[in-house]
């Protein structure tokens, strides 16, 4: 378990570093910038949600114990729905037809006013990881999956969709989370209770984030060689 933590940082980290000297060197398009941001974000989102394990192991914070901060699942309310925004607006945006762009408009706005919603008139905010955005995301992003790839086999695109970094970073993100929807499905059974459903949880987590930052790490690579051929 702790091998697959410290495995899923690592691979998290590389896809950053690695998306970081792609751009430098390319100077690529800036939807691909604003995803490589995105991932330095998410790097940094994760390294801030150990804050709590420091506050429980170490003395020297024993003085955050009774703020917010012991818990990070306000931290991961936030991210949740941040993620899934960007991972929409990344898709609606290597999108062409206006029907695909209007209907994923509308989806991104029913989705955030309901999220938001969700979390003030609930009490999971600073308590628990919401199931909401996570469940309703997963449809989202899903279908906005199947729109590019559904333009895709309609356009030249089709012929080198190996060489499009969008192509890895769409089988990533709806693989990432078609796998971690059912998790939050049967999050109820989360409990000290059913330490064998958290160990299995935490495994099938860890190996989905691994797959999805390993594919970005496969496209990064990938453009660049297609990109030296030039």
């Amino acid at each position: 378990m702790k091998t697959l933590n410290i495995l899923f940082q690592i691979v998290e980290f590389l896809a950053a570093l690695v998306g970081t000297f792609y751009v430098l060197k390319y100077r690529v398009d800036i939807l691909t910038r604003y995803f490589v941001y995105f991932l330095w974000f998410n790097f940094f989102v994760e390294v801030f949600g150990k804050l709590p394990a420091f506050i429980e192991t170490y003395d020297s914070l024993s003085f955050l114990k009774k703020t917010f901060l012991l818990k990070n699942a306000w931290l991961y309310n936030i991210h949740s729905i941040i993620s899934i925004m960007f991972y929409t607006w990344f898709f609606k945006k290597n999108l062409v037809s206006k029907k695909f762009d209007s209907i994923l408009n509308i989806l991104m706005i029913i989705f955030f006013s309901t999220s938001i919603l969700n979390l003030i008139f609930t009490d999971v905010f600073f308590e628990v990881h919401s199931s909401f955005p996570m469940i309703i995301g997963a449809l989202i992003i899903t279908i906005s999956v199947f729109f590019y790839f559904f333009e895709m086999l309609k356009s030249e695109k089709i012929l080198e969709f190996s060489k499009d970094l969008v192509f890895y970073i769409a089988i990533g993100a709806m693989v990432l989370h078609m796998v971690v929807a059912p998790l939050f499905i049967y999050g109820t059974y989360y409990s000290k209770a059913n330490m064998d459903f958290i160990k299995i949880r935490l495994i099938i987590l860890y190996c989905a984030i691994i797959f999805t930052y390993t594919c970005y790490i496969i496209g990064f690579l990938v453009c660049s060689r297609k990109n030296k051929s030039y």
